[in-house]
Order: C-alpha cells, then sequence, then structure tokens
C-alpha cells in the first residue's frame, strides 16, 4: 500500500504491467519505485533496491550528469515543470553496464514532497551497434588513409569530399586544403581540364569506369618545389543507400618514375604488375571489412525486430542508413579491382558446343535485327560437338564479340563460324570465328585491343561507350582454354574476331536413327532461295 500512495490511483500490478522501465526517485535520493522491467534490465529486484541510494545504482559514466538533472527537478517548482526527455542513464549490472533512454517528470506523492519519476527503455545492444559502428567507420577510414594508393572521393558537383594521406602525400595539399573545393580545378592543369572533366561526368552518368592518365602539379613551399607528377587513376560513381549516384570515387598510383623509365616495353609492362598487385591489395582489403559490417548491419536488424520507441527506432534507421552506406563505398571499390584481380577459374561439365553458339546468337539477333543487320551462324552438320569444358565462359565470350560486332556495325551483316580444328582421343580444339561489316580497325588500334581498359580512341568511347575491359577478358578466358584470341581487320572493311579453345573430349552420346529420303526423291533437284550472300556460299 505504501507504493500505491505514492503514486496516486494507479496501483504497483499495473505498474509492473507497463512494458517499459519504470521508476522512481524521492526527494532523499533513495529509490521509491522499482517495477518488473526496471529489475529485468538493470538485474536487480524491487527487494533490493527500495530504499537505497540511488546513486549507488549509477555506473560512473554520466552518473554527475543524471544527478544533476534528477537535482533540477527536485529543486523546482513542482509539477508543471517540462519532462526532461532523451536522457542517457548506465546503470551497473553485475560486471557490466545497462544504458536506458529515459524520460524525467516530477510528481507530488501522497505525503506532500516531490518525486522524480522515470520511464525509460533499455538501449544497451543499440548502443552496442552504434559503438560497433563507430569502429568499423574508423577501420575503414584508416583503411583508406593507409591505403599504399591515392583514394579521394567527390560530391555530384565534383567537389572533393575524401583525401586519403597518399593523396595528400602525392598531391602536397592537405585534406583541409581540398575538401570542399572542386577536384579539376584544385589539382588538374589547365590544359587537361576538359579531359578529365569528361572522364569524371562520365563516371557521373553512370558509364563505367576508366581508367587513365592525368598530369599533376604538386605544391610546394615556393614554386621551385612544384613539379609535374603522373597519375594512372581509376574512376567509378559513388551511389547513396537508395541507388543513386552521388558523387564519384578515384583510386590513383604515382607513376611519374615509371613513366620516365617506360621507354622499354618490358618497363611498361612492370608498371601494368605494379597496378595489378594495388588492385588485388584493395580488393582483398575490402572483402575484409566487408565480414565485421556485415554482422553488424545484422544485429542491428534484430534490434529493430524488437518493439522500440519512436526514439529508438530513428537511432537504429540510422544504423541502418550508415552501414548500407559504408558497404556500398566498400562495394564500389571492390568493383574497381575485382577486373584486375587475377582468379579467374573455370568448371569443368558436358555440354555441346552447337547449342552454346545458338544460345549466344539467339541473344543477340533481336538487336542486330532492330538495327537492320542480318546475323547469321554455321557448323558443319557432321561435326561431333559434345565436350568437357566451361560452357558459361565459352557463352561470354561469344556475346561479347557478337555484342561488339554489332555495335560497330550500321549496315550489313554479321556472321558466326565454329570449326573443329582439331580432334585427338583425349581433346577437341574448336575455333570460332565473328565477321562483320562495320567500321573496321586500323593496325594501331589493333595493338592495344586486347589492354584492359583501353578503347581504339577516345572517340569510340564517347560515340559507343564500354569500359575497354571486354575484350581483355575474353582473351584472357581463351588462354584459359588453351587457346588464344586475335583479330584481322582494316578500317572502312570490317573485321573478324577469332578465337581458339581446347576441350576434353565428352563420350559419344546415342545418335538418334535418321530415316533417309525415298529412292524416287535422291535424284531430284533442290532449289534453296537466301537473300543473304554468306549463307548462300556456305
Amino acid at each position: 500500500m505504501e507504493r500505491e500512495g505514492q503514486f496516486g490511483l494507479v496501483s504497483p500490478l499495473s505498474m509492473d504491467e507497463i512494458p517499459c522501465v519504470l521508476f522512481g526517485v524521492n526527494s532523499d535520493f533513495k529509490v521509491c519505485f522499482w517495477n518488473k522491467e526496471a529489475a529485468s534490465s538493470i538485474g536487480k529486484g524491487v527487494n533490493d533496491v527500495i530504499g537505497s541510494e540511488f546513486i549507488a545504482l549509477l555506473a560512473e559514466d554520466g552518473r554527475e550528469d543524471t544527478i544533476s538533472k534528477v537535482k533540477g527537478l527536485l529543486n523546482g517548482n513542482g509539477p508543471g515543470q517540462p519532462v526532461i526527455r532523451n536522457v542517457e542513464m548506465t546503470f551497473l549490472h553485475g560486471g557490466g553496464h545497462v544504458i536506458l533512454l529515459v524520460n524525467m517528470n516530477i510528481r507530488k506523492n501522497s505525503s506532500g514532497s516531490m518525486d522524480v519519476i522515470c520511464t525509460g527503455q533499455d538501449i544497451t545492444s543499440i548502443k552496442a551497434s552504434e559503438r560497433n559502428m563507430i569502429r568499423t567507420a574508423a577501420e575503414l577510414q584508416n583503411f583508406i588513409d593507409l591505403a599504399n594508393a591515392a583514394i579521394f572521393g567527390t560530391d555530384e558537383k565534383l567537389l572533393i569530399n575524401e583525401w586519403n594521406q597518399q593523396s595528400a602525400q602525392i598531391s602536397g595539399l592537405t585534406k583541409e586544403m581540398v575538401i570542399g573545393k572542386e577536384f579539376v580545378k584544385v589539382l588538374i592543369e589547365p590544359d587537361f581540364h576538359d579531359q578529365v572533366s569528361e572522364v569524371l561526368r562520365s563516371a557521373l552518368e553512370g558509364r563505367g569506369t576508366s581508367n587513365f592518365e592525368i598530369h599533376v602539379m604538386t605544391r610546394g613551399c615556393d614554386d621551385a618545389d612544384k613539379r609535374r607528377i603522373d597519375i594512372l587513376l581509376n574512376v567509378t560513381s559513388k551511389r547513396g543507400v537508395d541507388g543513386k549516384i552521388v558523387g564519384v570515387i578515384g583510386v590513383g598510383q604515382d607513376i611519374t618514375e615509371m613513366r620516365r623509365l617506360m621507354k622499354q616495353e618490358k618497363l611498361l609492362f612492370q608498371a601494368q604488375a605494379a597496378n595489378d598487385a594495388k588492385s588485388q591489395f584493395l580488393a582483398t582489403m575490402s572483402h575484409e571489412m566487408r565480414t565485421p559490417l556485415n554482422v553488424i548491419m545484422g544485429m542491428n536488424q534484430l534490434v529493430m525486430d524488437t518493439a522500440l520507441t519512436a526514439e529508438q527506432r530513428k537511432f537504429t534507421e540510422q544504423i541502418r542508413i550508415s552501414s548500407q552506406s559504408l558497404l556500398l563505398l566498400i562495394n564500389d571499390i571492390l568493383d574497381l579491382t575485382k577486373v584486375e584481380a587475377g582468379k579467374l577459374e573455370l568448371v569443368c561439365v558436358d555440354f555441346d558446343v552447337r547449342g552454346v553458339m545458338e544460345d549466344a546468337v539467339d541473344s543477340v539477333a533481336s538487336r542486330a535485327l532492330s538495327k537492320g543487320l542480318e546475323m547469321c551462324s554455321f557448323m558443319g552438320p557432321d561435326t561431333r560437338t559434345l565436350v568437357m569444358g566451361d560452357p558459361d565462359r565459352l557463352r561470354q565470350i561469344l556475346l561479347n564479340l557478337l555484342s561488339n560486332a554489332i555495335k560497330f556495325t550500321k549496315t550489313g551483316q554479321v556472321y558466326v563460324l565454329v570449326e573443329l580444328e582439331e580432334e585427338t582421343s583425349t581433346h577437341k580444339t574448336f575455333r570460332f570465328k565473328v565477321y562483320d561489316s562495320g567500321i573496321g580497325i586500323s593496325e594501331e588500334g589493333q595493338k592495344k585491343l586486347f589492354n584492359r581498359f583501353s578503347q581504339v580512341d577516345s572517340s569510340t568511347t564517347r560515340t559507343y561507350g564500354g569500359t575497354g575491359l571486354g575484350l581483355a577478358i575474353s582473351k584472357q578466358f581463351a588462354e584459359l582454354m588453351n587457346g588464344s584470341m586475335g583479330v584481322q581487320s582494316g578500317e572502312g572493311r570490317g573485321s573478324l574476331f577469332w578465337f581458339s579453345a581446347v576441350f576434353k573430349a565428352a563420350p559419344p552420346a546415342p545418335q538418334p536413327e535418321l530415316r533417309g529420303l525415298p529412292e524416287e526423291a535422291r535424284a531430284l533437284p533442290v532449289l534453296l532461295v537466301s537473300r543473304n550472300e554468306t549463307l548462300r556460299n556456305s
């Protein structure tokens, strides 16, 4: 009956049924009420705390602030004072702490003195998630800062909002000097403003990544300290949690010294190897960072699935949004480097080469027809095409070559020819040829055609799009299949792209019984009509 008198018409039983923490502190700073939810959250029963010193329940962290707020209410003017909302109180709990988010109010008890009434919710797990989130963000920032590559980020206006230590070391510009400034105007020589701006805008429009060289003037103490350095820069789109592009991410490497020595082809290859090592490092670290971040996101989702107040749900929603932003950032860096990781594996299953060819042709036929192109393919009817290998990688090569052929052909045709080049008791070697009547490629352009992030020239990228990765990857797949890839072409004369692939011979499948023509029909002439010259001559 004592507690009932203190809280008016509300009985202790009904207060115990309230699904939130509820406790009271009287003017002597002693606990005067303690419901079941408070006992459950803090780990101390009603009989253990009623009449005890409230201060003894508090952890040292935040104790003074809590005491100050309670005293402020008790020394006020009584009921009618504003409620103090969203006060974090840290209580001792065994060997650890429990954090409550409470609202504090003042009420007059039956004896006429004032009690502070606190209602709240246990947010210990939410605060733990926040701490983990902050720690993960710090680890990611440390990873970016200590990476052996210049990493920067911009917003959608191309104003710099991320600048790691390597960027500062290479350019001579500290983070404070560049944040909020336009990347091109701060870092790029005027003669290259338009070229770099175009590449950055391309990334902002989501047209893939670019790998290009820029020239940067470093900032020294005086003009004598300034020097021009060459940077190999990769850029890609940065997306927000809603999937919209919100800026650009760039990863650069100082290649000044390499470029000075790259008069010999061997040193050019060394520079590419250094770039590959950088990409492998970034890809590996991105994978490592995603693991703890996914755990944090999962635990936060579990917290969100519990009963939360509006304020607590706002906190957990912020954790979710920030976690997704970090994950998107890591994925962007990973996407930028995974092409250069060099980890390509082939499977070995039974499949039909003819079926893969026909599937690839069918997949792009509608695009060819929409441009008014003729699309045809041929493989000898007597060719035995059952093999063991990786049909998906083979299909990927064919689709890449066919897509390029259609992309660069305005009128005419695209023709696929598959031949059995060599057959032994254990293996079969096929040669695949893709002809087109498109714009063709100069001899100079053919030299860099299979390099990563390389196009024949910049006008090709602007007109037709693409990242310059497809042929490089296709060539790697062909070489993994113990084959090779090449091209025969000339400007304005169309192109022939070919590649060979070696597959294991599959056990022969039972052949369906073919019914021959009737004897009287075998001597009859047959006329086949086709508008396509290639088909007429096949």
